[in-house]
């Protein structure tokens, strides 16, 4: 069995790709908050979540789902197909 077929190999491939994109994706949205003259705290109000939720986020935990990464984008005042790219750029995260 070659090493790329090892279910050990796969499942740590996936779950680097899932570490990567969710990263990616907390950082797109931690530069994005500065940007739009957000907080955390300011953010996390808005989106009605914990600070510690959030920073979660913005360190790689990607959202539960559509409407919480809606809420945390409409916390920053982005339109929705700002957010929809986003979550097409780094859908690796969730898969």
């Amino acid at each position: 069995m070659r090493v790329a077929q090892h279910p050990s190999y796969r499942r740590r491939s996936t779950e680097f790709r899932r570490k990567t994109w969710g990263n990616m994706f907390g950082g797109l949205l931690r530069e994005a908050r500065p940007e739009r003259g957000r907080s955390v705290e300011e953010a996390t109000r808005a989106a009605g979540m914990e600070v510690s939720e959030w920073d979660a986020v913005e360190a790689g935990q990607v959202p539960k789902d559509w409407a919480e990464v809606c809420r945390m984008t409409d916390a920053l005042g982005v339109d929705r197909g700002w957010a929809a790219a986003l979550v097409m750029f780094c859908h690796e995260a969730w898969d």
